[in-house]
């Protein structure tokens, strides 16, 4: 299309004297190639299966003769961003010194106290070469929550989503649905470095869901004793789900990548 400072108005095609505007009239006005239409049942469908608002990546190839078909390319979907990322979290001194779990490697932004639920990897029984039986015990238990509309913390040793077996749990996004937010502890037989630019946790902090590694650094801590003395819901051989009440404290400082898990106040419990 064309600018004409004169009329001050864009007109549709090239014209003299104006200056050239990219407008895709031939496409968004008339309907040369159903774009519009298309990305809407694409959005529609995104919506319907991940669960919540989805963006797209795409590229469009139009022919340069007119009996060719235009050609359109998915190149990614994901879930749109969350929107507690603007939230301010602010993590006191007090809090650190109080915290069950410690990460200064945590993505997402949050402060979540209606959390009781926590799925967790037996520190004592867990073996590199079963991450694939585990994989599948946390999916039951996540079906068995997801059922009861019960988000739960998930942590365990590793990389999660890894495809790789022997760099952690190869859970996939199903086997996970219903977490609310995941912690990647260390196991010294597990050598594995926090795969935080994989499309996996991009999808994992888009839909709010935060990750915490403890590992990495020395400041970083997990107090197991604590996890352990939790009353237990359910068990299966590799892993347990236990109940925290009332609830436990995530805080989540996407600025600073510093979360922590608080344990109730004593005068909750």
């Amino acid at each position: 299309s064309t600018y004409l400072p004169e009329e001050h108005r864009i007109r549709d095609g090239r014209r003299a004297g104006g200056h050239p505007v990219m407008t895709f009239a031939p496409v968004l006005k008339y309907g040369a190639f159903p774009l519009a239409e298309l990305l809407g049942e694409l959005l529609s469908l995104g919506r319907q299966e991940l669960g919540c608002p989805v963006e797209i990546e795409f590229a469009v190839d139009l022919p340069a003769e007119g009996r060719d078909k235009a050609r359109l390319a998915i190149l990614q979907i994901r879930p749109m961003g969350a929107r507690e990322a603007a939230l301010t979290v602010e993590i006191s001194p007090d809090d650190r010194s109080r915290a069950i779990c410690l990460s200064h490697q945590a993505l997402g932004n949050t402060m979540d106290a209606g959390l009781s639920d926590i799925v967790y990897v037996r520190p004592d029984r867990f073996d590199p070469a079963a991450t694939v039986e585990i994989a599948r015990e946390i999916a039951r238990h996540n079906a068995r929550l997801v059922q009861a509309r019960c988000k739960y913390l998930l942590i365990g040793p590793g990389r999660w989503g890894s495809a790789d077996r022997w760099l952690g749990i190869p859970v996939g996004w199903g086997d996970i649905c219903g977490v609310g937010a995941i912690v990647e502890t260390t196991d010294p037989r597990v050598k594995a470095d926090p795969s935080h630019g994989s499309h996996f946790f991009h999808n994992i902090t888009s839909l709010g869901i935060c990750y915490l590694t403890v590992g990495g650094r020395p400041d970083n801590r997990m107090d197991w004793d604590w996890l352990v003395a939790l009353p237990t819901a359910h068990e299966s051989p590799h892993v347990i789900h236990a109940l925290c009440r009332p609830a436990f404290t995530l805080k989540v400082d996407g600025r600073r990548g510093l979360g922590l898990l608080l344990p109730p106040s004593p005068a909750e419990v």
